[in-house]
Formats: structure tokens, C-alpha cells, sequence
């Protein structure tokens, strides 16, 4: 009888999470459309194929849904670092961020209304932190000598993170488009490593910051929103 019940408590499971990814996924491709102001429960819930209840019931209200959109893609790029394990820290630094822009970026008008939505609950809401990929491979960089001891590696995750946050906000305002919020991305984090690099490889990170420098200037600021 325990074996039943605990196979009909997995199954029930198994439909509670499909529902609840179709409901991000129905709710993903509609913002891909339009805004989220002219999108209706109803028409998530249509698409999802579940009641209107059920996407209040699962997911909740419509902070929720950015929220948890913004949740999977960050458990699904902690899934694909886990997968690769590269062992160079830098490595794992900058594929991290082009990972997080290119999963933001493959849906620009879906994921500019998530990020704008959902940065600003984040504080209040459990889940996974994106800083600890940058502060656990800052802590790695600096036991293998590329940042100096006398840094504070988590604090320069974070800083890292910071910056690439910055980059997005200014993405999903409109002021950078999808090629720009790569390359802003990409130099916080070589101006970040540049400070604090040790002087063996000071240079190799100064080197990577000037061309993403006069990029960001040439291509990137000073443009008028999109939105």
C-alpha cells in the first residue's frame, strides 16, 4: 500500500512540474509578442493547456512568473557549468556570462521583460544566487595565482556579477541591444579581472578589456531605448 501511495505522489509530482514548465514556456512565448500589460492569464493558461487557476495555483502572480522564468535559466546554466567543468576559473568566469547573454538574448523581447520584472523582486525571493559562479571561480583564480592575495576574492565575484547586472538592466531598458549587452558584459568582467590580477597576468586581462573597450563606445552607449 506504501509503495502505491508513494508512486501516485511521484506521478503527481511528475504532472505538477510539466504543468508548471509549460506555464513558463506558454508564458515566454507570448511575451515574445508583446508586452506583459496586454498579456491575460487566461491567454497563458490557453497556452499552457491548464485552468486559469492552475497558473495562480503553480507559479502565482505575475512577479511570480518573471521570477521563476528568471529561476529556470539560471538553474539551467548551473546545470550546463556543472556540466563542462572546465578547470581554467577564467574560463568558467566568461562562459558564465556569455551563457547567461545568450540565453537572455535568444528570446530579447520575452527576457527584457523578465529581467526588468524579476531584478526587482529578487531580494525578497529564495533561489539560486547567479553571484556564487562568479565568486567560487574568482576563489579558484586566486589559489591558482591569477588574482593577488590580497584581494577579496568573493567580494570581487560579486563585484563582477554586479557589472554584469548593470549590463543587463541597461539591456532590458532598451539603451543596449543584444550584441551590446555581450560586449558590456564581457568588459566588467575584464576590467574587474585587470584590477585584480596579479602582474603575470595583469597585462593578458588589460590586453582583452581595450578592444571591449572602444567597442562599448563606438557601438554600445548613448543609445536612445528601443521600448
Amino acid at each position: 500500500m506504501a509503495r502505491q501511495t508513494g508512486r501516485v505522489t511521484r506521478l503527481r509530482d511528475e504532472n505538477k512540474a510539466k504543468r508548471h514548465e509549460a506555464i513558463l514556456d506558454a508564458a515566454i512565448s507570448l511575451l515574445g509578442t508583446r508586452s506583459s500589460e496586454e498579456i491575460t492569464t487566461e491567454e497563458i493558461a490557453a497556452a499552457a493547456g491548464v485552468a486559469s487557476a492552475t497558473v495562480y495555483n503553480l507559479v502565482g502572480t505575475r512577479t511570480d512568473l518573471m521570477h521563476a522564468a528568471a529561476q529556470r535559466l539560471l538553474r539551467q546554466l548551473s546545470d550546463s557549468i556543472d556540466a563542462l567543468e572546465p578547470t581554467d576559473p577564467i574560463a568558467v568566469a566568461t562562459l558564465v556570462i556569455d551563457q547567461a547573454v545568450e540565453s537572455l538574448v535568444s528570446n530579447s523581447a520575452a527576457y527584457r521583460q523578465v529581467a526588468a520584472i524579476a531584478h526587482s523582486a529578487y531580494a525578497a525571493k529564495k533561489g539560486i544566487d547567479p553571484s556564487n559562479f562568479q565568486v567560487e571561480a574568482m576563489r579558484r583564480a586566486q589559489a591558482m595565482g591569477i588574482i593577488r592575495d590580497d584581494i577579496d576574492a568573493d567580494g570581487l565575484g560579486r563585484q563582477i556579477f554586479l557589472g554584469y547586472i548593470g549590463a543587463m538592466m541597461h539591456w532590458s531598458a532598451g539603451r543596449l541591444d543584444d550584441a551590446g549587452f555581450l560586449i558590456a558584459a564581457r568588459h566588467g568582467l575584464a576590467t574587474a579581472l585587470a584590477a585584480a590580477a596579479t602582474d603575470e597576468h595583469r597585462d593578458e586581462f588589460v590586453d582583452r578589456m581595450r578592444p571591449l573597450s572602444i567597442a562599448l563606445e563606438r557601438n554600445a552607449w548613448n543609445r536612445h531605448p528601443t521600448r
